[in-house]
């Protein structure tokens, strides 16, 4: 999908480029004499058509705010005018860019006066310096011109606008949709985890020297046994998604219309033939039977292009068009074959059509058979820029009439698929929170469930360290305060130095003997905060699942790689693999985004969970908000799972 506003653009790129060309070799044309544009003129005309041309198409890509649309706007109408007094009337017709840059920049009560004085101000200028004796009808001519060419440009950049218009919107609406399951889950957080920590805090702030001491201690271990159940709810996916944000019921308000689409192919459609009519009288002069020959072929094409060469509405297929469109491209060559190239703008709608209708090597082929039969019927005397001319008029027009068809469709893909990807975005926030309340308050939690089990033994035994385990109870509940509030905005950063402490505080209280050996120096801070997840994890396994009596943990740096063991003695008894098999999975996940190896084994009744990570002094991820697969759709928001 993000290629389709891309497609818009070329498709602007190559009709301006097109333009171009057609303009310039329409100012070398025979239409006027081999000399009729040399040396000096020749590169002022080419330079001012570039101009117009790179003028709109940074109208079109940047939009700018309205006083520079209106400096360049006025840039744009000095390129197309002013040669007029050094070229003559060789120069023009280009008040076409000037119309489509007015009409896409200027309010619509404003733009469309300022084109039909564009206009008019184009002919005008073209009738002072015309040539004594030209027909008046090249003025009719250079008119229609004039207006084909504004409206087909106009179209093209509109329709690029408004898909990028609908790409932004797509955006925006699933970042909407991250935001509300953002808020949804910090506020399950904040009332499922946050209340019952924040009860532990307060009740283990009030000590062990009292009578109510053990109904306190009996209080803060049901207040855990809720945190661990609020946890695990939090971390079921199959929660109902969120309903769609508000104000979302309908389509975006840019959705390119077919409706808007088939109109410009209309105007299009009747521009061309109106120059079919202006080049029969102006060159031909056809009898009464002759006109009304032309006029029943020109509408009856009409009648067929708005058949089978412009957007349908709805998703209605022409049901005849298979054979319609083949008939009406016969015709045509036919006519031209007879008059030449007076009736080449409708022949080249036509094989527009063929372009959007048909396979790109049916296309290709019958594409090839329009170019060469309109150069085959061009008059002795032909130059190089007459058939540049063609060329790139029905490049120009090609393009046009597929993006007419084509772009509306593709916006509609765009806007139909943004729930879809809004649903996939809820869920890998979803998943991340999951995760990082799995990697972060599950190890608080599980770690004040033990010391208010131990605080609750030593209360008679050993009051001292019992007040110790209590206020270590007490930071323990603070830190998971601190992490709910950090699981919501993706941004928590765990240390090493600090988990390898928690740990070893973490067994004594489980009654594991630990035994931890650091053999490295500091480590960069993206590896210092993956295995300070990786050990976490570990030890939350040990003391929630293993029936273990020792855990060895072991840290070394080897050949510019850090290794994490940890390794203990109760694989035998609680089925560790089996039940710690999604955080593992996890660790695994993240290691290997990282480039480094896991893996976790059982080994007779020992189980060993290695972690090996090259150092890296610019380890991506740095914190645990981040998919290890690196998956993040939405530009500024974090989508990882942690």
């Amino acid at each position: 999908m993000r290629a389709r506003p891309q497609l818009a653009l070329v498709l602007l790129t190559v009709t301006l480029c097109a333009w171009f060309v057609a303009r310039s070799g329409f100012v070398f044309s025979s239409e006027y004499g081999p000399s009729a544009v040399h040396g000096v003129t020749a590169g002022i005309a080419v330079t001012a058509i570039a101009g117009v041309c790179a003028l709109l198409y940074v109208i079109a890509t940047r939009r700018p705010p309205p006083p520079v649309a209106a400096g360049l706007v006025a840039a744009q109408a000095v390129l197309a005018f002013a040669p007029y007094v050094v070229i003559g009337g060789v120069w023009g017709p280009v008040g076409g860019g000037v119309v489509a840059s007015l009409l896409f920049v200027a309010p619509r009560r404003v733009g469309w006066p300022l084109s039909v004085l564009a206009v008019a101000v184009d002919i005008a200028l073209s009738a002072a310096f015309q040539e004594p004796g030209v027909d008046g009808l090249a003025l009719v001519g250079r008119l229609v011109i004039d207006v084909l060419v504004g409206l087909s440009l106009f179209g093209v950049v509109l329709l690029t606008d408004l898909t990028r218009r609908v790409a932004a919107e797509r955006t925006a609406y699933t970042e909407l949709a991250v935001a509300a399951e953002r808020l949804d889950n910090a506020e399950h957080l904040r009332t499922a985890l946050g209340e019952e920590l924040a009860a532990v805090h307060r009740l283990s702030g009030l000590g062990v020297d009292d009578a109510d001491t053990r109904t306190r201690l009996a209080d803060i271990a049901a207040h855990a046994r809720n945190a661990a159940r609020a946890a695990r709810s939090i971390t079921d996916l199959r929660r109902a998604m969120p309903p769609r944000p508000a104000g979302t019921d309908t389509a975006p308000a840019t959705t390119i219309s077919p409706r808007l689409a088939r109109s410009f192919t209309l105007a299009t459609t009747i521009g061309c033939a109106l120059l079919v009519l202006v080049n029969l009288a102006y060159y031909v002069r056809p009898g009464t039977a002759g006109w009304v020959l032309a006029v029943l072929i020109l509408a009856g094409s009409v009648g067929l292009q708005m058949y089978h060469g412009a957007p349908q509405l709805g998703d209605r297929v022409p049901r005849w068009w298979r054979w319609t469109l083949p008939g009406h491209l016969v015709v045509l060559l036919v006519v031209v074959a007879l008059t030449g190239t007076h009736f080449a703008p409708v022949i080249v709608l036509v094989a527009g059509a063929v372009l959007y209708r048909y396979r790109p090597a049916v296309s290709a082929g019958v594409l090839t058979v329009v170019l060469v039969a309109l150069l085959l019927v061009q008059p002795p005397g032909t130059t190089l820029g007459d058939r540049t001319y063609l060329v790139a008029s029905l490049t120009a027009t090609l393009v046009q009439v597929y993006a007419y068809c084509r772009l509306p469709e593709l916006a509609r893909d765009l806007t139909e698929t943004r729930d879809g990807l809004a649903r996939l975005a809820v869920v890998r926030e979803r998943l991340r929170v999951a995760r990082d309340v799995h990697d972060l308050l599950g190890f608080s939690v599980a770690g004040i469930g033990l010391k208010a089990e131990l605080v609750a033994r030593l209360v008679d035994t050993d009051r001292a360290r019992a007040r110790d385990e209590i206020a270590e109870l007490g930071r323990l509940a603070e830190r998971g305060l601190r992490e709910v509030r950090a699981v919501t905005a993706g941004t928590h950063e765990l240390h090493l130095a600090e988990e390898l402490r928690t740990a070893r505080s973490l067994l004594d209280t489980s009654g594991i003997r630990g035994d931890v050996t650091v053999d490295a120096p500091a480590v960069p801070g993206g590896v210092d905060t993956l295995l300070a997840t990786v050990l976490r994890e570990a030890v939350t396994n040990v003391v929630r699942h293993a029936t273990a009596s020792t855990c060895t943990i072991t840290l070394t740096v080897r050949d510019d790689a850090v290794t994490l063991r940890v390794v203990n003695d109760g694989a035998a008894g609680a089925g560790t693999t089996r039940r710690a098999g999604t955080g593992l999975a996890s660790l695994g996940a993240r290691v290997t985004a990282a480039g480094g190896r896991f893996s976790a084994e059982t080994r007779g009744d020992t189980f060993v969970l290695t972690a090996d990570v090259p150092v890296r002094e610019r380890l991506q991820p740095p914190r645990l908000g981040r998919d290890p697969d690196r998956v993040d759709p939405i530009t500024g928001v974090e989508l990882g799972d942690g």
